[in-house]
């Protein structure tokens, strides 16, 4: 794969999946190129290996149909360093993509808070000259937050998705993860986020993001 259209950063295989997997699924249906960034491999967990990991992590992006890269940054103990920064710029040079995806800065686990500090700072890295980066500089248009489910607090969003005819696959791509969710009701949890979120917009399901930047938006889509 060359150049890409979205990148989807998450702090550990699975993040991606539970938070936006519906809207991968959505974007891959409508032709678009999207990768998945891990920056770390999520081990060690009480149930997990990173040999499982991997395995799981590779099954869920064959079900979502997207590549997948996993950086080398340590679980539990990320943190937006220069390394990390300079990591996940040189991807953002390679792979080109117009829009990053990443976590909400306010959360409960201080992994999602880190990746989306190296997020926001990656992308504006990228665009930088005279730095020790291989590649062109590139600055994707926008960088857009995800919700995670580590902090219950009430953020409105900018925009949700509707991905009612892509909640079976964003649910097997999560329970691919077997070693995470054993005694965890994911498909339950899955169904009734996406749920309340698509009752707000009066859709069936619907995933929520956030962002700064102003949104252009066709008159059309008004009308939906």
């Amino acid at each position: 794969m060359n150049k890409i259209d979205f990148l989807c950063i998450g702090a550990h295989p699975d993040d991606c999946e539970i938070a936006m997997g519906g809207t991968i699924a959505k974007m891959v249906s409508q032709g678009y190129k999207v990768m998945i960034l891990d920056l770390t491999n999520g081990e060690p967990t009480p149930m997990g290996t990173p040999e499982k990991r991997m395995k799981e992590a590779k099954k869920a992006a064959e079900i979502l149909g997207v590549d997948r890269i996993t950086l080398d940054l340590k679980n539990r103990f990320l943190f937006d360093s220069l390394e990390a920064r300079f990591k996940v710029a040189s991807v953002i040079r390679k792979y080109k993509p117009e829009v990053i995806f990443c976590h909400f800065e306010l959360d409960a686990h201080p992994d999602h808070i880190q990746a989306f500090n190296i997020s926001y700072a990656s992308r504006f890295y990228s665009k930088l000259t005279k730095v020790p980066l291989e590649g062109q500089s590139w600055y994707p248009k926008r960088i857009i937050r995800f919700f995670s489910n580590h902090l219950r607090i009430n953020v409105t969003p900018s925009f949700v998705v509707d991905i009612s005819d892509f909640i079976e696959k964003k649910i097997e791509s999560c329970k691919a993860y077997e070693s995470q969710f054993n005694a965890f009701n994911v498909e339950d949890y899955i169904r009734t986020f996406a749920s309340y979120w698509g009752l707000l917009a009066r859709t069936r399901y619907a995933e929520p993001f956030y962002l700064h930047e102003i949104l252009l938006l066709d008159p059309s889509s008004l009308l939906v």
